[in-house]
Formats: C-alpha cells, structure tokens, sequence
C-alpha cells in the first residue's frame, strides 16, 4: 500500500465509500470486505488495534440495535426484547458496511502520514487547490494533522501520572483522573502549539 501514491489511495477510499452504499448487494459488500482485510494483513496488527475496543462497541451496539428493533419475523426473545429475522439481516449487512469502511480508514492513515494525505486532497483538488481559502484550509488541516498525536502523548503521560495515584482504581477514580488531567493538558497543549506555531512562523 504504501508504493501508491496519496491520491490514489484516497481516491480508493472514496470510491470504496460510494461502492459500499451505492450497491446494496450483500455479495457486493462481502467482496469488497474481504479485499479491505486482505490489503490489511501490508499493515503491523499493533497499528491496527489502536482503539480497538471503541470500535467493536460500536460495531456491537450497530448490530444490536438493528437487531433488536426491528420490526419483522421474530427470531428469538430475550425477555421482552424480540429479535426478528429482518432485524438480524439488516444489522450484518450495516456492521460488515461500517467495519470495512473503519478498516480501510485505518489503513489509508496506517500507510499515509498527514502531511501526505493533505498534498494527496490538494492534488485532487486540481486548481481549486490554488486558492487562497483552500490553501489555508490544507495547511490548518496538515497542522491539526501534525498536532493530533501530540495531545495524544500529552494525555497518555497525563493519565499514567493522575492514574499512580490511585493503587486500585474503581470507575469513580476513573472519572476523577479524567477530570484531572483536563486543565493541565489544555495547559501542556497551548504550550505546544505556540512552540510549534513559533517554529513555523
């Protein structure tokens, strides 16, 4: 993947987007998943299991809530929630939808740095890149790009210094350490920004 160049890989994306609900064939969406997992066994799975867990909660409560509140031919009841054949049906095919769109997400910016991706949608943009407003649209973008990981360090040194506070944290201790990193990574992060806007200017 990543002997291609940007705009083509971002081309690929959109044009996987448009295919995944322009067709509704189930046989079309399965084809088209198995080529998104096949393109990502070219990535490290360490890359790809970064927030993992949101996106299967996610996928769960996609299906589930197909699943569950659907009106149709019941399949099973659990209590007073009925699961119906429809339901069933229509919760695969929308699950398998949105995990190979997040799956090929995921490998166009595994494969793709973000200065990349926004010389990629500039070259897309053909003549339109050219204009004022849209040249400084992509330089925000590729400086929101380049920013991103930076708050992520910040916030992950944050929560292990908040987190050592607390030998066993219940939920309650969760949310106190989430609030009290708040402040101080806003603090961290301004910081950052006007070194990295110094930097540049």
């Amino acid at each position: 993947m990543t002997r291609f160049s940007p705009g083509v890989k971002i081309s690929s994306y959109v044009l996987l987007i448009f295919a995944l609900f322009l067709f509704r064939s189930f046989n079309v969406t399965i084809i088209l998943s198995i080529i998104v997992i096949t393109l990502s066994f070219t990535v490290s799975f360490s890359t790809l299991k970064k927030g993992l867990f949101p996106i299967l909660l996610f996928l769960t409560f996609t299906f589930l809530s197909n699943a569950f509140f659907h009106t149709g031919k019941v399949s099973y009841e659990i209590g007073r929630l009925t699961m119906t054949e429809e339901g069933i049906s229509d919760g695969v095919r929308l699950t398998l939808r949105l995990f190979t769109l997040i799956l090929g997400a995921k490998i166009l910016t595994s494969t793709t740095t973000a200065e990349e991706l926004v010389r990629g949608m500039s070259t897309l943009l053909g003549p339109l890149g050219r204009i004022k407003a849209i040249k400084e649209f992509m330089t925000i973008m590729s400086l929101t790009f380049r920013f991103l990981p930076i708050i992520y360090n910040e916030a992950q040194n944050l929560y292990k210094e908040a987190k050592s506070n607390y030998t066993k944290a219940t939920f309650i201790d969760k949310l106190k350490v989430f609030a009290a990193i708040l402040t101080p990574l806003f603090e961290r992060s301004m910081k950052k920004a006007r070194d990295l806007d110094n930097s540049i200017s």
